[in-house]
């Protein structure tokens, strides 16, 4: 005897996704909008709206001489040269008392994984010759 299966599957698969894409976006739409306290409004004030809001974007990290994003799964950080320069990068990587903990030569689409580094935040450098192009935080999690 043969099982049928329901004709409705797709719609209920639908259903639950877009059920389910309302609800984890939620969080993401109440902070993206300003509260004011109706307990606090007087007559006649002006409500103070904030327009900017403190958000910490990866694309921070992204500047002229090289890109770095993470790699969420395997906790590691991807350096990729770009392809604007045409002389050989110098990658430093210190901890933040200051001890060298990695240094690489990039060429132009060099892409080199940062791995087996201990949690926590390190500050990286990044030269063209003697000048400084680059410089910020990574942090290990």
């Amino acid at each position: 005897m043969k099982q049928q299966v329901p004709k409705n599957r797709l719609k209920v698969i639908m259903a639950l996704s877009v059920f389910s894409g309302l609800i984890l976006s939620q969080p993401a739409l109440a902070e993206s909008k300003p509260y004011i306290s109706l307990g606090e409004y007087k007559t006649g004030e002006k409500i103070p709206v904030k327009t900017k809001f403190k958000t910490k974007l990866f694309s921070s990290k992204n500047n002229s001489s090289v890109k770095i994003y993470p790699d969420f799964i395997k906790r590691e950080m991807h350096v990729i040269a770009k392809d604007n320069n045409k002389e050989v990068l110098d990658f430093f990587v210190f901890d933040i008392p200051g001890t060298l903990i990695f240094h690489k030569k990039m060429k132009a689409h060099d892409h080199e994984c940062l791995k087996k580094f201990n949690k926590g935040k390190y500050i990286y450098r990044v030269f063209t010759g003697d000048e400084e192009t680059a410089a910020g935080e990574l942090e290990f999690r």
